[in-house]
């Protein structure tokens, strides 16, 4: 296969800790106003909801909800990068266009307990698995292919606490520590990679759930850095945001790059018992790793698994 070269730049990250410092105070900000707004009038009762959680971590070794399983039959982008395959297209000009408009997007992520209350404390540890895939059903002129394929495993301990200390006008949960590998899984200048250590830090407040992310990229040489500016379309970290209202459930996906600000609004409501009508608006940048430094505008109709407990995406 025979594609474009694209220009790779070199590794650079100056004034690191400087971004970090501003990153954290963009998260700080939105984390004091939104919970300063959060109503407790549907407060979930905690004990509860860690019930559920204990249950879920009866036997060891057994699939576990994690970031969402969907599947989008009908996943739309506005503006497709199409100088990815342009090299192909211009080639093979009597097959048409390679990445058409209209696709179908799905996930599959679970976690599976590998070690329970370790060293006799509240820590657990997981394996965890995300596989998203963009498939190029309706594109029959190409034999219709998977355009592009998200690799990510991870590794955590998580942490609940037993009696949640009371942030403002949030309960915080626990939080998890672990090290995750994301990559797509192609070679020389289609590959997209990256390693990092994360900590996870989840609240409750009212029926909505608040979780915040921070994480380092592990360094890499010069030579083997296949994307050196992520943090650009990136950042340092992410917040995700969930809320119910009656039966019909609200996320929200926000990624602070240190140029550029991205999100994913989602929302579900139950259509058989573990299903649920499902729909996804994406904007901005670093959705996918083969775009990640690409705009995109996208929505996707389909059906989710129920998830009574998860990270989001």
């Amino acid at each position: 296969m025979i594609v474009k070269k694209i220009k790779v730049y070199p590794y650079r990250e100056k004034n690191c800790f400087l971004n970090l410092t501003r990153i954290f105070l963009k998260f700080s900000l939105i984390f004091i106003v939104f919970f300063k707004m959060a109503s407790s009038k549907a407060e979930i009762h905690f004990n509860e909801l860690k019930d559920e959680y204990n249950k879920l971590l009866e036997k060891k070794y057994v699939l576990l909800p994690h970031k969402g399983t969907y599947l989008l039959p009908f996943s739309h982008n506005d503006n497709p990068n199409s100088n990815t395959f342009k090299t192909i297209e211009d080639e093979n000009k009597d097959r048409g266009t390679f990445y058409e408009r209209t696709e179908t997007e799905f996930q599959i992520s679970f976690l599976i307990l590998t070690n329970k209350n370790i060293f006799n404390t509240n820590f657990n540890t997981f394996i965890g698995y995300t596989h998203r895939a963009y498939w190029q059903v309706y594109n029959k002129d190409w034999s219709r292919p998977f355009r592009e394929t998200n690799y990510m495993p991870e590794i955590f301990a998580r942490y609940v606490f037993d009696k949640p200390p009371k942030i403002l006008n949030a309960h915080y949960i626990g939080y998890d520590i672990g090290f995750v590998h994301q990559s797509n899984g192609q070679v020389q200048e289609l590959s997209r990679s990256w390693n990092r250590i994360f900590s996870r830090f989840t609240f409750l407040a009212g029926s909505t759930f608040f979780n915040f992310t921070l994480w380092y990229r592990l360094p890499e040489s010069k030579d083997e850095n296949e994307n050196p500016y992520m943090y650009k379309y990136r950042g340092y970290g992410e917040i995700d945001m969930r809320h119910e209202f009656g039966e019909l459930d609200l996320r929200l996906r926000i990624l602070p790059g240190t140029e550029h600000i991205s999100g994913e609004f989602a929302l579900s409501y139950p259509w058989k018992e573990g299903i649920r009508f499902y729909s996804k608006i994406s904007y901005g940048y670093g959705i996918s790793l083969q775009d990640y430094d690409h705009e995109s505008r996208r929505i996707g109709l389909g059906l989710i698994l129920s998830d009574p407990i998860s990270s989001t995406d």
